[in-house]
């Protein structure tokens, strides 16, 4: 037995005297082997592998192609290398007899560095005569590859292609012939290829005379025979063997057909990802075939080669060698647009350039010259002269590229069918288009014009574009948009930054890059250089823009949806809510969120945005960029707008926009009908000093007003709409915000003329109401019916907790300064507007400044009490008679029909510890309630409230003829406040309950009230006679919702204590249900009897 521990590949065939193989080796090999058989002929069996272990040092490895692949990959396992492949793994048993010199190879197996495995077995008759014996060897080898990565290595690195998509390659290669000399025959299949290569599978023979391709997939077939000699006159010449030289086979001639049948090859040619709104494909259909010899000068005697046996000369010649052929491309179409029907020349390929000249008809031509093509992209090559030049004619289409890198660069195209390009969702024709550059002289302009364009649903009749480059500045001369009603005009510039900015680290272009990429193109322009714009709008239909609204707006960013995606189902799981699909979310939801008897109203759902209609013009200036200040000044008009069933006549806006001043209101206006919004003044800065007014506006429109303003506020929009669902009329507002965002300050007055509220009519009803800079909100509000004598008077002070910033002595100052009036800017231009308004409104605007603050003033007179401490409240509230009209107005269960009432309220103490007073008395007061068969009539009595405390003397009142209630004793707010003896007993007699699809029937009681207001226990009995109840029918779907209507009013709710139950028949009562109504209500004790 004989071991060798490690033997560098090369040596040992050097060792033999084995010339080297077509393809460099690298690697050490160790091996054990017996040695058998007669001492003249012995046998030798073993086994051989790559080792890992490296006894030599690296510059004794010979420089090859091979060596440079395993030492790069040597990090990632290399320990061997075949050619560029680098190999993981290599081992093989062997039987090699003396006698005849046949090798028996079996067992092999290799694993590649990028992926796959390789297994073989065959042999070989190694001996002087087996390299140029053709039966020397028959080796079969099977197994898989990954070929995306194998051809990276053998492509240059400044060259970038994606990735063929043909992922592992399966196959089986048959190796015969002489040892110097093999024959390999390939059969291969790419199972998972993708795209255009799906099913694609092939044959490679290569042979000493020829290589031949015949390889087909869904999308192509394609034939290729390259025609190989060998140069046996170096063989013949070699003086001394040289690990250095590597002799492939001498191309002599090329054949090749391609057939495409829709083959997409944009992937394969751009290594970036447009992210438009339909995904860009460009297929190739066409027929393309060449018959090529290479022209090369004859070497047939030993001067041609070096002192070291290399083919100086030789292989200088063939560096001067061409494949020079004939080419006919026929339908050659891309995808629908048609490029060559029938073109007819010569293609001639060498190291220094390729070249292609056909023609056709007299106005069919093509021609394509590349300089140097197989040169790297270095500074030092492209200096040389690097080219590439295309032309191409077909009909009136014409296009013309010449590139000469860090030199110059042409762009020209004529009468281009956009529509057969079928590029993405780009539509339309491209009249002209030129682009001209001098990178020396860093010089050029651009011209771009395209008849009827279109791009994700934005038409256009003409786009004109012109653009100029010098030095540091890029100018847009003039972009020019015209659609049918509409017109657009932009100019701009944009100054590259300096130097210092251009020197941007490896990392800082990536991020560049990225930002870019995902959508945020805008801040990367702004943080390289500065800007500057001006766009024009002469006319415009509202309509027409908004395609390219929604273009602007889309995310380019597809892991924006999948972040959002996420974060709504945790924010629904962090609520509480769980599901396993879509459909028993929605159940939890409604089971979660159904109204009981709230008051119904109509799902308030905005128009989408492609029925909004109507003509506007304006102008826009803004500038920014290079970290300096962003500004812009925008003067917008529009004119007969109209959102599905809202419409306006007049639209206005104009100021500016500053990032440290925020926004300079000069005027926006609103105008619908009579109603309008007037704005102006400072916001969104660092003073805020705005003046805002609202006229003639229907109470019926602030909800929608709200919404569009904020759009995410569901909620809030849903409470505004069931306050004001009951309230009618013309609002009248105006007011002045001051301050900052972190501690705003503001004065506002409303009034409500014409105004009803649950079909009551108001005789009066003001509010005024200011945020003061020492965060207290003031308030005064009055409201008269017009029918009976009385009012509701409410004012008060509260304080208003805001998250508060460090704030500097002079920011404190310009704050004070900001209060200062501003006197608007429409008082200023109210002479050059309409005069035909009412008188009433015409007073209001024309309001002088002094006026608008004394009567502020005087009506929060004594409001702003400078004694009360921080966080004390002080509310009052007055109501008299007709008042309670008003108060009841508001719920859908009671109506005050007529009677004297007295009612005073105060609130003192702070927020969380409020401390009430006040005093109620009736008078043969009267109240209608549709749950009642006959209205409570002759209410009279006194209720006072002590310190938190309900004290009723006595409360009664009748019900028709033989009705009585009856309400008396004492219950404090809260359990911690009761004392000994509180309680409310609360009794009522014949008292006839026409409670709708839940009770018709005569009700007699005797409850007893303890506990608190919010905590209340009821004890007594219920008395249900001449009459019925009715239980709700669930249609087999469960128990009911414990918040549906006639669940809740039907059945007893289990035990519990909770505040709700107060807050519960309060927001009942005003037509609202709270959230945490759906808490358990306290047990009724006592007795339930239901007599017919």
């Amino acid at each position: 037995m004989c071991q060798v521990p490690c033997v560098e590949v090369n040596a040992l065939m050097k060792t033999f005297k084995m010339k080297p193989l077509l393809f460099p080796l690298a690697g050490s090999v160790t091996a054990v082997f017996n040695c058998q058989g007669p001492l003249t002929a012995p046998i030798f069996v073993g086994s051989g592998m790559v080792s890992r272990k490296i006894s030599y040092s690296v510059f004794d490895v010979p420089s090859s192609s091979a060596s440079e692949a395993m030492l790069k990959n040597k990090e990632a396992g290399a320990v061997a290398a075949f050619d560029r492949i680098p190999l993981s793994y290599l081992s093989a048993n062997f039987t090699f007899n003396t006698d005849n010199c046949v090798a028996d190879l079996y067992g092999i197996r290799a694993s590649l560095v990028d992926g796959g495995e390789i297994r073989g077995a065959g042999n070989a008759w190694i001996c002087p005569e087996g390299e140029e014996d053709d039966t020397a060897v028959d080796v079969n080898f099977s197994g898989n590859l990954s070929v995306d990565k194998i051809m990276l290595r053998y492509i240059p690195g400044h060259v970038h292609l994606m990735p063929l998509k043909l992922g592992d390659l399966s196959g089986e290669t048959k190796l015969s012939g002489s040892l110097l000399k093999p024959r390999f025959d390939i059969k291969w299949t790419a199972p998972k290829a993708e795209g255009s290569l799906s099913d694609a599978r092939g044959d490679i023979m290569i042979s000493p005379d020829c290589i031949t391709v015949n390889s087909s997939s869904v999308a192509f077939d394609l034939f290729t025979k390259v025609q190989t000699s060998y140069p046996e006159e170096y063989w013949l010449n070699r003086k001394k063997f040289s690990e250095k030289i590597a002799v492939p086979f001498i191309v002599e001639g090329v054949e090749l057909d391609l057939r495409m049948r829709g083959f997409e090859f944009f992937n394969l040619v751009s290594s970036y990802t447009f992210d438009t709104p339909r995904p860009t494909h460009l297929k190739a259909t066409g027929k393309i075939k060449f018959h090529g010899k290479v022209v090369k000068p004859s070497i047939s005697s030993e001067q041609d080669f070096g002192p070291d046996g290399q083919p100086e000369k030789m292989m200088d010649n063939r560096s001067k060698q061409s494949l020079v052929g004939d080419l006919s491309v026929s339908g050659l179409r891309l995808n629908q647009l048609m490029l060559a029907p029938q073109l007819v020349g010569q293609l001639s390929i060498s190291r220094d350039s390729i070249k292609l000249d056909a023609t056709g008809r007299p106005d069919e031509s093509l021609a394509v010259e590349v300089v140097q093509p197989l040169q790297s992209g270095s500074e030092e090559n492209l200096q040389n002269g690097k080219l590439f030049s295309f032309s191409l004619q077909k009909g009136q289409l014409k296009a013309n590229i010449c590139l000469r890198p860090l030199h110059s660069a042409t762009l020209k195209i004529r009468h281009l069918p956009l529509d057969e390009l079928e590029l993405a969702s780009l539509r339309g024709t491209i009249q002209r288009a030129e682009i001209q550059l001098n990178f020396l002289k860093r010089r050029g302009h651009g011209i771009l014009s395209v008849l009827r364009p279109k791009f994700s649903g934005l038409l256009g009749e003409a786009l004109d574009v012109a653009a100029r480059w010098s030095g540091d500045v890029i100018t847009l001369e003039k972009t020019v948009l015209e659609q049918i009603s509409s017109r657009y005009e932009l100019q701009g510039e944009y100054v590259l930054p300096g130097s210092r900015d251009r020197n941007l680290s490896e990392k800082g272009r990536g991020g560049l890059l990225e930002r870019a990429m995902t959508g945020h193109l805008g801040s990367v322009i702004s943080s390289m250089g500065r800007w500057r714009m001006r766009l024009e709008v002469p006319q415009a239909e509202v309509a027409e823009m908004l395609p390219l609204a929604r273009l602007l707006s889309r995310s380019t960013d597809p892991a924006v949806w999948f972040r959002s995606k996420d974060f709504f189902v945790q924010s629904l799981q962090s609520a509480g809510l769980y599901a396993e699909s879509l459909q028993d979310l929605l159940e939890v939801i409604h089971g979660h969120y159904t109204a009981s008897d709230d008051v119904v109203l109509e799902d308030l759902s905005l128009p989408g945005l492609a029925e909004l209609k109507g003509r506007w013009h304006g102008s826009l200036d803004a500038s920014g960029g290079g970290n300096g200040d962003t500004m812009a000044e925008f003067d917008f008009h529009g004119e007969d707008w109209e959102w599905g069933s809202y419409n306006t006549q007049h639209v206005v806006a104009v100021g500016a926009y500053s990032n440290d001043d925020g926004f300079r209101l000069e005027k926006i206006f609103i105008q619908k009908d009579d109603a309008t919004i007037h704005a102006d003044g400072t916001l969104l800065g660092p003073k805020t000093n705005l003046h805002f007014a609202v006229l003639n506006f229907p109470v019926s429109l602030v909800p929608t007003l709200v919404q569009i303003i904020e759009s995410s506020a569901t909620e809030a929009i849903h409470s505004l709409r069931q306050l004001l669902a009951r309230i009618k009329g013309i609002l009248y507002m105006e007011g002045d915000l001051r301050g900052s965002l972190a501690k705003p300050e503001c004065d506002v007055q409303i009034r409500l003329l014409d105004g009803t509220v649950g079909g009551t009519d108001l005789g009066r009803a003001e509010v005024v109401a200011s945020l003061t800079s020492n965060s207290r909100f003031l308030f005064n509000a009055k409201f008269e019916p017009i029918i009976q004598n009385g009012y509701v008077h409410i004012q008060g002070s509260v304080p208003v907790t805001f998250v508060q910033n460090s704030m500097s002595e002079e920011e404190k100052t310009e704050t004070e300064q900001s209060r200062t009036p501003l006197v608007p800017g429409w008082l200023k231009e109210r002479d050059k507007e309409s005069t035909d308004k009412a008188s009433e409104k015409k007073t209001f605007r024309e309001r002088t400044e002094e006026g608008w603050d004394a009567q502020l003033a005087e009506s929060l007179k004594g409001l702003d009490w400078n004694i009360l401490d921080a966080g004390e409240v002080r509310i009052d509230a007055d109501i008299k008679d007709g008042g309670m009209m008003l108060l009841t107005a508001l719920s859908p269960y009671a109506n005050w029909i007529n009677g004297n009432a007295d009612i005073t309220l105060q609130v003192r103490g702070t927020v969380e510890q409020p401390v009430v007073d006040g005093s109620a008395s009736f008078h043969r007061a009267s109240i209608y309630s549709p749950v009642l068969r006959k209205p409570l009539t002759n209410i009279g009595g006194t209720v006072n409230v002590e310190s938190n405390k309900l004290c009723i003397a006595m409360l009664e009142s009748r019900v028709s003829r033989r009705g009585k209630l009856f309400v008396k004793g004492n219950l404090p707010l809260r359990t911690s406040e009761a004392s000994l003896g509180d309680k409310v007993d609360l009794k009522c007699e014949f008292l006839e309950v026409r409670a709708k699809n839940i009770l018709s029937g005569q009700v007699d009681t005797q409850l007893q009230i303890t506990g608190s207001i919010l905590e209340p226990n009821i004890s007594g009995n219920i008395k249900l006679s001449h009459g019925e109840a009715y239980l709700p029918h669930d249609k087999g779907s469960g128990p009911a919702p414990f918040n549906r209507l006639t669940s809740n009013q039907s059945r007893l709710p289990g035990a519990g204590i909770n505040q709700a139950v107060a807050s519960r028949y309060v927001s009942r009562f005003f037509g609202s249900e709270p959230a945490f109504s759906r808490t358990k209500l306290p047990l009724l004790s006592g007795s339930i009897r239901y007599l017919i």
